[in-house]
């Protein structure tokens, strides 16, 4: 099995914060949704089995019309083999979801949303530059629900600058309070070639230490804790079996097909592939069969890194079989031995075949892994 994820790079607003590749023009938006059907079609034998998950991502992909979502889903339909009861989550913003657009989602067979309601204080929402107000994200989860939506999930994003005088607990509470199965936890990162990281590169404000966003992290963990939620990733908690199955085979390196400008896609073994982040040279290849990605082949140390970073950011762990199938004596002696070092700081732990970072130690998880990575010999 596998999953499909499509970005769709068009966005009313940018937000201050996001790095993620989209365009604020819709000029090309007819001729890209094209493209996305086609290279669908042209890659439908690249990997084996049936897709289990679909996921819409961006970008926005609430612009998308119900014709042009249908068309996308058909084409999924008609050149893959597709699971009944595959989970299909959209992407979407507050402002966005109208009765008729929810209707339109269900009737097109989306079953899962993920809302980008990033925090429930308009102060912040007005900082990030989002297009919704506290009140309007609470409105449309209640309207997602009413119309028969069981599995929402929401983002919320921590650690903004201090002169906001942000509320955490207030937005953990509202959060818990809206009666979501699914919750998923950013800190705020200065990425290059976003209005956060020149405006703190100038001067006009500073973000929080680390160890501010360290306890702005534990508050919601533990928050979540108490009213049921699991946390089954470093970022990511959930109601029982409401995980994100879509999300989850990434961390598990569960093969995957990424379709549009700059999404990424892995074999399952030891390919990986990502589509150019232009959308007009993403066009340009689709068109003229010409080149529009790139791929890398992971060397055997590269693929037990990665296994590393991302078991250990998830309840799912990682399989010491595994790592020692793809490391030669040495490596793997070097690996012991630095699993052995965390063990007795009581930072990781050893089930049988599996090493895990429990739920106190998580926010380190990252550190972990990366003291963890084999190095080329």
């Amino acid at each position: 099995m596998f999953g499909i994820y499509l970005h769709i790079p068009f966005c009313e607003k940018a937000c201050n914060y996001c790095d993620f590749h989209f365009s604020t023009s819709f000029k090309v938006k007819n001729q890209l949704i094209d493209c996305i059907n086609k290279e669908l079609a042209i890659r439908k034998n690249e990997l084996l089995g049936e897709v289990r998950t679909i996921y819409f991502g961006g970008g926005t992909p609430s612009i998308l019309s119900k014709k042009e979502l249908i068309s996308i889903l058909n084409q999924i339909k008609t050149n893959y083999t597709v699971v009944k009861d595959v989970e299909i989550t959209f992407e979407c913003n507050p402002e966005d979801l109208s009765q008729n657009k929810l209707k339109e989602l269900i009737e097109a067979g989306v079953n899962r949303l993920s809302i980008g309601v990033q925090s429930f204080d308009d102060t912040v929402l007005k900082w990030m530059n989002r297009a919704h107000t506290s009140d309007k994200a609470i409105a449309c989860i209640e309207l997602a629900q009413k119309i028969g939506f069981s599995n929402i999930s929401i983002d919320l994003i921590y650690g903004v600058p201090l002169f906001l005088n942000r509320n955490w607990r207030t937005d953990i509470e509202k959060a818990i309070q809206s009666n979501v199965q699914h919750i998923s936890a950013y800190n705020l990162t200065k990425e290059k070639h976003t209005s956060l990281y020149n405006d703190v590169s100038k001067g006009k404000y500073s973000m929080p230490s680390q160890e501010v966003c360290s306890g702005k992290y534990q508050q919601i963990v533990e928050s979540l804790a108490k009213s049921g939620f699991n946390q089954y990733e470093v970022s990511n908690f959930s109601s029982k079996a409401f995980e994100s199955k879509h999300n989850s085979s990434y961390w598990s390196s569960i093969a995957y097909l990424g379709v549009g400008p700059s999404a990424h896609s892995y074999d399952g073994k030891n390919n990986r592939r990502w589509n150019v982040s232009n959308n007009k040279k993403y066009i340009e290849g689709l068109v003229t069969n010409g080149d529009y990605f790139e791929i890398e082949t992971l060397s055997e140390f590269e693929i037990a890194n990665e296994i590393i970073l991302l078991g250990l950011r998830s309840d799912l762990g990682v399989s010491m079989k595994k790592i020692k199938k793809l490391l030669n004596d040495n490596q793997f002696q070097v690996f012991n031995k630095q699993v052995d070092l965390f063990k007795k700081q009581d930072l990781i732990k050893q089930t049988e075949n599996k090493l895990l970072v429990d739920a106190k130690s998580r926010i380190l998880a990252d550190y972990i892994a990366r003291e963890l990575f084999i190095l080329p010999e």
